[in-house]
């Protein structure tokens, strides 16, 4: 899976930046980015921009430069980690949809784009193109924002109406796509021995667990149970990334003090 350097960090402070406020080493998070295919320009790159966009708060101590996220940055970190987390797919589904008509013109294509990304990844299917569905109670004003008047939405909620089927609606997801995703992860991670890693292997390996992880969830719209078939496998997936990450966070146990202060070999 190809890594960008932007989407590598956010999984890594994901994963060790949104718990206790203890700043995390700029050496740190450069080396990990390394080893896992991005340049140290790059890398220091991308920390030099989250700075300057306020997403993190750098500080000096003597020679050394540590970061942690800002509060708002740590809400977004932990909307994405909720997101990765989908073992509670087993809730009830009340089998109402939320149904979004937007109109956007040609020439605006940014803006277009913009919406579009927002919807998706709020968990909306594309049914053409300026209707969207999404299996769940959203709220449409929240996820455009300013975005919001410059599209005229028009929102419905509630059960569909006959000759409509909830299978129709499904067809506005690309599930195949995404299933083949999910056979992908599999493949790469079921063959992964953490007993043989050492302990600085392991804390590289869980960055770029979560990292893969991470990317395919954003990918998969999520549906309920009930719209998904019996043998979707992010269902075996997800007990496959659950398991390695617990594996992985006990075999980096050792470094992980070192891996903040910089001092990881």
């Amino acid at each position: 899976m190809p890594v960008h350097p932007q989407s590598l960090f956010l999984a890594l402070a994901g994963l060790h930046m949104t718990g206790e406020p203890t700043p995390l080493s700029g050496a740190s998070i450069v080396g990990v980015m390394g080893k896992l295919g991005v340049g140290e320009a790059a890398a220091r790159s991308v920390l030099q921009r989250n700075a300057a966009k306020g997403f993190v708060i750098r500080a000096k101590d003597g020679r050394k430069t540590f970061y942690t996220v800002s509060d708002r940055a740590r809400e977004i970190l932990l909307e994405g980690g909720r997101k990765m987390f989908i073992g509670d797919r087993a809730r009830p589904w009340d089998g109402k949809w939320t149904v979004v008509r937007i109109q956007v013109p040609e020439s605006k294509r940014a803006l277009r784009h913009k919406v579009s990304s927002r919807l998706s990844w709020a968990g909306f299917g594309r049914l053409d193109g300026g209707t969207w569905a999404a299996p769940a109670a959203v709220d449409v004003e929240q996820i455009l924002g300013e975005e919001a008047c410059d599209v005229a939405p028009v929102v419905v909620y509630g059960e569909i109406q006959p000759p409509t089927t909830d299978a129709m609606l499904v067809d506005a997801f690309d599930l195949a796509e995404v299933a083949a995703q999910y056979e992908a992860f599999g493949d790469k991670w079921g063959q992964c021995a953490v007993s043989e890693l050492t302990a600085a292997e392991a804390l590289v390996r869980r960055v770029e667990l979560h990292f893969d992880w991470l990317t395919l969830t954003r990918s998969d719209p999520q549906l309920p149970a009930e719209l998904l078939p019996g043998d979707w496998p992010g269902f075996v997936q997800w007990r496959l990334f659950a398991d390695l990450d617990e594996q992985l966070r006990a075999a980096e146990e050792p470094v992980v003090a070192d891996f903040f202060a910089g001092e990881l070999e």
